[in-house]
């Protein structure tokens, strides 16, 4: 072989290896970006489940407390009707005519000065 085709044939070589450091990078860079791909993915899957996981929590806690909440209206009410029979029931226990049926059945004579000292 002459020298111009050794030269040809170690360009040739030259090349191929090249190529092949190439391809290799390539590949290389290639399998970098797929773990950082599924390293992302993984981390965004992970961040969407925590913040499904705190909604569903905090729905379930607001739920919770709204129960509560109606519960102690219900309560409520039924505490200020009771509350209101009572006031009935004092102001017809306070009453001037049931004062005087029970005076009179004590045998004591009211009159306009002790009704007033009474109420």
């Amino acid at each position: 072989m002459n020298n111009t085709a050794i030269k040809k044939v170690e360009k040739k070589q030259s090349i191929r290896q090249t190529s092949k450091k190439n391809q290799q990078k390539l590949v290389y860079q290639i399998d970098v970006m797929s773990v950082k791909m599924f390293l992302m993915s993984a981390i965004v899957a992970i961040v969407i489940l925590v913040v499904a996981t705190t909604i569903i929590s905090m729905n379930n806690k607001i739920t919770k407390t709204q129960t509560e909440i109606a519960k102690i209206e219900q309560k409520t009410k039924a505490l200020n009707n009771e509350n209101e029979d009572l006031k009935l029931k004092a102001a017809d226990l306070m009453s001037n005519s049931r004062l005087e049926k029970i005076a009179e059945k004590a045998g004591l004579n009211l009159n306009d000065n002790n009704m007033r000292n009474v109420k």
